[in-house]
């Protein structure tokens, strides 16, 4: 990272001043803690950038190395090597912390997208509104729960690839097939139907997709792709056609559209 253009100075901070943004910040992780102070080498420490606003301190990097010096010292409170920042707005912050690369963990691909979110990119601001349109939800939490899409990423390059109107219509056809049940809602799941439709749109009938793949459960949707000998979306797109066309006399898919 570079120095943002912005005021700063290096200076002890205690570190129970410190405070994390959960608006962009991703959860610690206990096991990265204890895996930082098991291989601790004072000499490669890098200070922990704040940044002091509204009169508070927010660490944007450096949050498990953080974690890391309290619990080495008992889990009690300690003064700590800072580079604090000076004038940056909340969403400043949530763009340097998407940013974050190098020696530390690189950020994950949700957390980044969280992050921006936060600084109000507009692209992943789009991203949460179309989604909502289609009767489900983003949040950037992790863990399932029904209507939720927690494979982000992957929404996140559906719609950059099929466009708006065509991703609300994807996530649209998954609602209304499998009524938002968590398993619908998986990368796998997702990557298949955007194929589906990629290769069908204007031949395939929506109501024959809902009444046929209803019958299907998502997991033996992904249990069949896995076993096929292609990679990709395609993958999970294949059981998806073949359960479309099951016992269909008159307007089948023809399979050529998806291996094109």
């Amino acid at each position: 990272m570079n120095d943002y253009n912005t005021k700063f100075e290096y200076k002890q901070v205690n570190s129970k001043l410190i405070l994390s943004d959960h608006d962009y910040q991703r959860t610690i992780d206990p096991r990265r803690v204890k895996r930082i102070v098991s291989a601790f080498d004072e000499k490669l420490v890098n200070p922990i950038k704040v940044s002091f606003r509204g009169n508070k301190y927010y660490v944007f990097d450096g949050q498990h190395t953080l974690a890391a010096l309290k619990m080495r010292n008992g889990g009690r409170d300690l003064l700590v090597n800072c580079k604090v920042y000076y004038g940056l707005t909340k969403q400043k912050e949530a763009e340097l912390f998407s940013q974050q690369n190098g020696i530390s963990k690189n950020v994950e691909a949700i957390e980044k997208l969280k992050a921006l979110y936060a600084a109000k990119d507009a692209d992943v601001m789009k991203l949460v509104q179309l989604t909502d349109l289609s009767g489900l939800y983003i949040d950037f939490s992790k863990g399932q729960s029904p209507n939720k899409i927690v494979a982000v990423s992957k929404a996140f390059s559906i719609l950059k690839s099929a466009g708006e109107k065509d991703y609300v219509e994807i996530l649209s056809l998954i609602k209304s097939t499998w009524g938002g049940v968590s398993d619908s809602l998986t990368a796998q799941i997702l990557g298949g139907v955007h194929m589906f439709h990629k290769a069908y749109k204007g031949v395939y009938d929506r109501r024959t997709f809902i009444q046929k793949l209803y019958q299907v459960t998502p997991a033996a949707i992904v249990r069949d792709g896995r076993l096929l000998p292609i990679n990709g979306d395609s993958k999970y797109a294949q059981p998806i056609l073949q359960a479309y066309n099951r016992k269909l006399t008159v307007r089948r898919l023809d399979n050529s559209a998806l291996i094109r």
